[in-house]
């Protein structure tokens, strides 16, 4: 027997097993859903699919089991028919954040990746969705995807007929598209000298007022938190940073170190949000210097580069398509074997995918599996049990789903 073709036999076994049993979680106005799926043993996506009830739901997931299940962001008045004669209802705002579209993600392993996701959708959460567009904690469902991130929808009526233009110019906004510094710093007029009774007045940048919402907001937030995180840093490691992500030369670096942190003048931009701090020290550093570590920290990944999780890599974005699929919640993600698991705002920091969302019925039972080519991690934890990676392994069922499909093993 081919190690192949018993692998093939136990996954299969997995996924009947697990909708046989299980209640099928459907999403919010499901008979005006299109559904779809992919199957172990036949070539691309079947579609259109409709349901008219949950037992007919749970029937198709118990015969078919499969590989992959979807369903569509958007509502139909005829969900089952070609796309030309569905008639197009609304669709909810979805935001799909992957570890695969994060730069640099590729260098990193899967449980690096997952943290930072989980970092980007906590940020698009709290400083998107519900600082800036004002949407409460019971607009917003958040799952798992089941491999390498997160889907966020937004179900909220006023959402449901917006345009792809409007979506787009949401993800505009959360991604920062044309920022201008000029007009997120306000300018405010200070006396810098007098001649002849005339006060010589100059237009300087600040930092934006403490109660200021959006990109304002987040600037002056975004600003203090570097200051406060400079101070706690050695003086040659500011200034690497200075150089390498905001373009500062070094003469100017140490210049503009000596003034924040051995003058202390770092305290009085926070406090007050006064830019102007550097009059005595024109020649190397003045409020045009400073605006250069604005500019970086607006260019840094923890803002901008937000976008890049929710824009898909090979087609429309996400969030601007009106009509696209998404997991269906509950089902196995044929790529990891990890269930779709719907979460909590709240339990979103302590959620663990490889302990929250491993299917609950897979047993203690051993099997022993052989990687061809060995993973890039060197330990990892399922259901807080930690397996050190090797060539040939005896492992638990309950990990084996995960081990044989996301990381490459095969059943002996």
């Amino acid at each position: 027997m081919k190690g192949s073709d018993k692998t093939r036999r136990f996954l299969s076994r997995v996924l009947r097993d697990y909708y046989s049993t299980i209640d099928p979680s459907l999403p919010y106005r499901f008979t005006m859903r299109e559904f779809a799926f992919v199957y172990f043993d036949s070539d691309g996506m079947h579609r259109p699919v409709a349901f008219r009830s949950k037992a007919d739901v749970k029937e198709f997931l118990r015969e078919k089991t499969p590989l992959h299940s979807y369903y569509s962001t958007a509502y139909y008045s005829n969900p089952q028919a070609p796309m030309a004669e569905k008639e197009w209802l609304g669709a909810d705002l979805v935001f799909d954040l992957d570890a695969d579209h994060i730069p640099g993600s590729e260098n990193l392993n899967y449980i690096e990746q997952l943290e930072k996701v989980k970092e980007k959708c906590i940020l698009l959460i709290n400083d998107f969705l519900m600082d800036d567009f004002g949407f409460e904690k019971e607009d917003i469902e958040l799952y798992f995807s089941g491999h390498r991130g997160y889907h966020v929808h937004v179900r909220k009526d006023k959402v449901l007929s917006l345009s792809n233009q409007a979506r787009r110019e949401i993800v505009d906004y959360i991604t920062g598209v044309g920022l201008d510094l000029d007009v997120i710093l306000p300018y405010e007029n200070i006396k810098i000298g007098q001649y002849k009774d005339i006060d010589n007045i100059k237009k300087t940048p600040r930092l934006p007022d403490k109660d200021e919402g959006g990109w304002r907001k987040k600037t002056r937030k975004l600003t203090s938190e570097l200051l406060k995180r400079w101070n706690e840093m050695k003086k040659d490691e500011v200034i690497k940073e200075m150089e390498e992500k905001h373009g500062i030369g070094t003469k100017t670096a140490s210049g503009l170190y000596r003034n924040l942190f051995e003058e202390g003048k770092w305290k009085k931009i926070i406090r007050d949000g006064v830019l102007d701090v550097f009059s005595e020290d024109r020649r190397m550093v003045n409020v045009s210097t400073f605006k250069k570590i604005i500019e970086g920290i607006l260019k840094e990944e923890n803002v901008q580069e937000i976008g890049s999780q929710i824009i898909g890599s090979t087609d429309e974005p996400v969030t601007g398509d009106t009509k696209r699929l998404i997991r269906l919640p509950n089902s196995i993600h044929g790529g990891s074997f990890l269930v779709v698991q719907k979460i909590t705002l709240d339990s979103l920091e302590e959620f663990d995918p490889l302990n929250n969302a491993v299917p609950d019925f897979l047993t203690d039972k051993e099997y022993e599996i052989r990687f061809g080519d060995l993973p890039r991690i060197e330990s990892i934890s399922v259901k807080d049990e930690r397996f050190e990676i090797q060539k040939e392994m005896t492992i638990p069922e309950f990990a084996s789903p995960f081990f044989v499909q996301k990381l490459g093993a095969k059943l002996l």
